[in-house]
């Protein structure tokens, strides 16, 4: 999905409660290790949030969507910030070639879109020019 189109979905929805988190990640070996226990202290930082200010009840599906994230991110396939965006409807993850300005959870009505807002405003569009060269009629016009 394109970055434009991802916007648009995020910013219309309204859920009670939608969380955001951002992190700044690694792309080599040694260093992204850390990454993994990063994600898993936002995660947790998240969760406990979310159990206080909610109850256990009310957003057990966001829990299990909050459990199960941080299975399915490879951290040997970051970019230079991760960005995960959660609610009772909604899971996505985002991996941004710019650095964010903190790690953080946010808990709100809305999804916290800046980082993505900042990344499509640097995006330049290109346009890509392909040439080929067919070999059937190079042979047949030397003949």
């Amino acid at each position: 999905m394109a970055l434009k189109e991802l916007i648009q979905q995020l910013g219309t929805e309204e859920s009670t409660p939608c969380v955001s988190i951002s992190l700044n990640t690694h792309r080599t070996h040694p260093d992204n290790e850390k990454d993994k226990i990063l994600l898993k202290n936002l995660l947790k930082e998240a969760e406990e949030r979310v159990v206080d200010e909610f109850g256990k009840k009310a957003v057990a599906e966001l829990l299990e969507k909050m459990a199960a994230i941080e299975s399915e991110i490879d951290v040997n396939y970051n970019l230079d910030s991760l960005h995960i965006f959660l609610s009772n409807k909604t899971k996505e993850m985002v991996r941004l070639p710019q650095v964010t300005l903190r790690n953080s959870v946010q808990i709100s009505d809305t999804f916290a879109l800046r980082p993505l807002i900042k990344a499509y405003s640097r995006s330049t569009p290109y346009l890509i020019m392909l040439l080929s060269l067919r070999w059937r009629s190079c042979i047949r016009s030397r003949k």
